[in-house]
């Protein structure tokens, strides 16, 4: 069997291109797809069961809370270390609370929950909550959230 000429393969590649173009047709004697709308595709489930256990999906609306720490000494510190995990008014919203039972709660924050505070930061945020003006306001009578800062609370529900 001969090789063929380039110009051969040439006329045959042309060819089999033609014959590829008229197959497809011209753009504008294709049909467009039909539009998709919001409401063409079906709902998700709201439920999915398997082996005897169901699944039910919900739909929670958060709260959205744009509060901010007031302006003041260390304020940058509390901002930088605090509101990665939690919103500003978590903290503002609290009673008041000594220095003693605010560096516990940072302290289980740290321990307990592992949150990226720095252990010299400790102190510039105990500062800055314990001089909130809602902690001026009277004096500290509330409770430390839990009486071992190393230790999560109990969540259960249960009393005892």
């Amino acid at each position: 069997m001969k090789t063929p000429s380039p110009g051969m393969m040439a006329a045959g590649l042309i060819g089999l291109t033609g014959i590829i173009l008229v197959s497809i047709g011209a753009p504008s004697s294709r049909k467009a797809p039909a539009p998709i709308s919001e409401t063409s595709e079906p709902a998700p489930p709201t439920s999915v069961s398997a082996r005897g256990f169901s699944l039910a999906s919900t739909s929670v609306d958060l709260p959205v809370d744009d509060a901010t720490y007031p302006d003041g000494p260390h304020a940058d510190v509390i901002n930088a270390n605090c509101t990665s995990c939690h919103s500003a008014s978590m903290a503002l919203t609290q009673p008041a609370l000594s220095a003693d039972q605010w560096k516990a709660t940072v302290t289980k924050m740290r321990e307990v929950y592992k949150a990226p505070v720095a252990e010299k930061d400790v102190d510039a945020i105990v500062a800055y909550l314990t001089a909130m003006p809602s902690q001026k306001a009277a004096p500290a009578t509330g409770k430390a959230q839990d009486p071992d800062p190393k230790v999560a609370p109990d969540v259960s529900g249960g009393t005892g």
